[in-house]
C-alpha cells in the first residue's frame, strides 16, 4: 500500500519515490505541502487517483521525490503530501502543466473540506506541518465576519460622513462598505483567524 493508516498524532513517513536521477536529493529547492481532506466514502478511488498523479509526477523534470502522511480528522482522513522539486521553476512547471490541472479537476470528488497549499523551502517543511483542522462551523465564520466588519462600518462612518452630507443614502453606504470590504479581508481577517485559531480549530482529542 501507498499510504499508511495511523492515526495522525503516531503518524510516521512514508518511503520516499525515487528521485529522478537528474536531480539528486539535496537541501535546495522547493518542497509543495499539499493538506487535503477526504471523505470515508471516496477514500479507495482518493488513493487510486493520487497514485496515478504521483506515477505522473515521477516523470516530471526536476521532480525529486514525494511523502505521504496520513491520519484521521474526525469522521475525515486528512492527507498530508510533501512533493519535493529542486527548485521554484520546476514546481511552477508542474503547477501549470495539463496533467497537473486534468488531476486537479477530478479533486473536489474527494475532498469535504478546502485544500491547502503551501510551499517550503530546504528542510523546513518537516518541521512546520500544517495543523489545520476541517473548515470551523458556519456559525463560527459568522461571528469572525461580524466582530471584523461592524467596527470597520463605525470607523468609515465617522470618518466619511463630513464628505458625504447631501448624498443618497445608498451611495453613503457604498462608500464606507468598499474600504471596509477592503480592510476586512487584510488585515482585519487574516488578524482575527490568528488571534482566534484555537477556538476556530480547536484541538483533536
Amino acid at each position: 500500500m501507498l499510504y499508511s493508516a495511523l492515526p495522525m498524532s503516531d503518524a510516521a513517513p512514508l518511503p520516499q519515490t525515487a528521485p529522478s536521477p537528474a536531480t539528486p536529493p539535496h537541501r535546495d529547492g522547493v518542497t509543495l505541502v499539499i493538506t487535503e481532506y477526504v471523505r470515508p466514502s471516496r477514500v479507495a478511488k482518493y488513493e487510486d487517483w493520487a497514485r496515478e498523479l504521483h506515477s505522473t509526477l515521477a516523470r516530471h523534470p526536476g521532480f525529486v521525490g514525494v511523502h505521504v502522511l496520513r491520519g484521521q480528522s474526525g469522521n475525515v482522513t486528512e492527507y498530508v503530501t510533501l512533493v519535493r522539486f529542486a527548485s521554484r521553476a520546476a514546481l511552477a512547471a508542474w503547477r501549470v502543466s495539463p496533467e497537473y490541472a486534468a488531476a486537479l479537476q477530478q479533486l473536489p470528488e474527494f475532498t469535504a473540506a478546502e485544500v491547502d497549499y503551501r510551499e517550503s523551502e530546504g528542510l523546513e517543511a518537516w518541521f512546520d506541518r500544517p495543523t489545520r483542522s476541517v473548515a470551523p462551523p458556519l456559525w463560527k465564520n459568522v461571528v469572525v465576519g461580524v466582530v471584523g466588519v461592524y467596527p470597520l462600518i463605525l470607523i468609515f462612518n465617522l470618518l466619511f460622513a463630513p464628505f458625504t452630507k447631501g448624498w443618497p443614502w445608498w451611495l453613503a453606504i457604498l462608500s464606507t462598505t468598499i474600504p471596509a470590504t477592503l480592510f476586512l479581508n487584510w488585515p482585519v481577517l487574516p488578524l482575527l483567524s490568528r488571534l482566534l485559531r484555537r477556538w476556530l480549530y480547536p484541538a483533536r482529542g
